[in-house]
C-alpha cells in the first residue's frame, strides 16, 4: 500500500529533485497559481502535503506545448530594430 501512494505521489523532495527549483520558488508558484496545488492529507498543521504524479505530467505536458510555440516566434521584428 506504501509503494502504490510513493507511485501515484510526489513530495516537494521529489519536485526539487526534478528541476522545479527550491522549496520557496515551488511554493512561490503554487500561490502564484503558476504550479499545481499539492493535496493535504489530514488536517493537523504538519500533516504532508503531495502533488499527483498526473497533475505533475500534466504541467510538464503544458510547459513542453508553451516551449514548442515559442520556438515558432517570428524574430523579424526584433532584428528590424536590433540593426538601428
Amino acid at each position: 500500500r506504501g509503494q502504490l501512494m510513493s507511485n501515484n505521489f510526489l513530495t516537494v523532495r521529489d519536485l526539487i529533485d526534478m528541476g522545479f527549483g527550491c522549496r520557496v520558488t515551488i511554493w512561490k508558484k503554487v500561490k502564484l497559481n503558476e504550479f499545481p496545488a499539492p493535496i493535504k492529507f489530514g488536517n493537523a498543521v504538519n500533516s504532508p502535503c503531495r502533488w499527483e504524479k498526473v497533475e505533475i505530467d500534466n504541467h510538464l505536458h503544458q510547459l513542453r506545448m508553451r516551449s514548442k510555440v515559442k520556438q515558432e516566434v517570428n524574430y523579424e521584428f526584433r532584428k528590424q530594430y536590433a540593426s538601428k
